[in-house]
């Protein structure tokens, strides 16, 4: 970086008020982004599975994902997370936390947000798995799709990865809905995710000479 060369007062540690930032933006969130998957209305079930990551190629110092939309019957809502992936937790509920627990009437048509408490903070290079499931009985409580691609979605900020859907309205349950697994591969996450983001500044030096 050029070093910058100016008549400035004698004092050694001068250094111009515009250089003197903070590396970290000093708010949450500066930007608030809607980001919606593909719905092909493949299938409905109890619950989906995915992961989330928080690409690198930007410079911030977090993403913030703040609600989760999804349709179908619903009823009893849940939504969990766990770190960097849902692999081979998918029957260990002391792996996730609950950050959202509430019951929400059918919409088969139009998204419904589940409201993220706390939120779920990534830094650059984290990932999270999430666990979207409703607990009411029957086979129609979410939509999702089959697997179309390596990617589910991806923007500047973020990648949703395929997952697994759950058909047992029994949160981690390992029997299904007609017996044997509860469990299908190579399912999508159909909604919405409402997430911020917070700048990570560059840190710019200031030279005397």
């Amino acid at each position: 970086m050029h070093s910058v060369s100016a008549e400035q007062p004698t004092a050694p540690d001068y250094q111009p008020q515009a250089l003197k930032r903070a590396k970290v933006a000093n708010y949450v969130v500066q930007s608030c982004y809607n980001v919606d998957t593909r719905d092909f209305e493949d299938h409905t079930f109890s619950g989906i599975m995915f992961d989330l990551c928080c690409k690198d190629t930007l410079p911030i110092e977090f993403i913030e994902i703040q609600q989760v939309w999804v349709r179908g019957n619903l009823g009893p809502m849940t939504v969990w997370v766990t770190p960097d992936s849902h692999g081979k937790k998918y029957h260990s509920s002391s792996d996730w936390k609950l950050v959202h627990k509430d019951t929400h009437k059918e919409s088969m048509m139009d998204l419904v947000s589940l409201k993220i408490d706390p939120p779920i903070r990534l830094k650059c290079g984290e990932s999270v798995g999430m666990y979207v499931h409703s607990g009411l009985e029957g086979d129609l409580g979410l939509v999702y799709n089959n697997r179309r691609s390596r990617v589910t979605h991806e923007d500047p900020h973020i990648r949703i990865l395929p997952g697994m859907a759950h058909i047992s309205h029994s949160p981690f349950s390992r029997h299904g809905y007609w017996g044997g697994g509860a469990w299908r591969y190579n399912r999508e996450f159909v909604g919405r995710l409402t997430y911020g983001s917070r700048a990570l500044f560059l840190s710019l030096t200031y030279s005397q000479l």
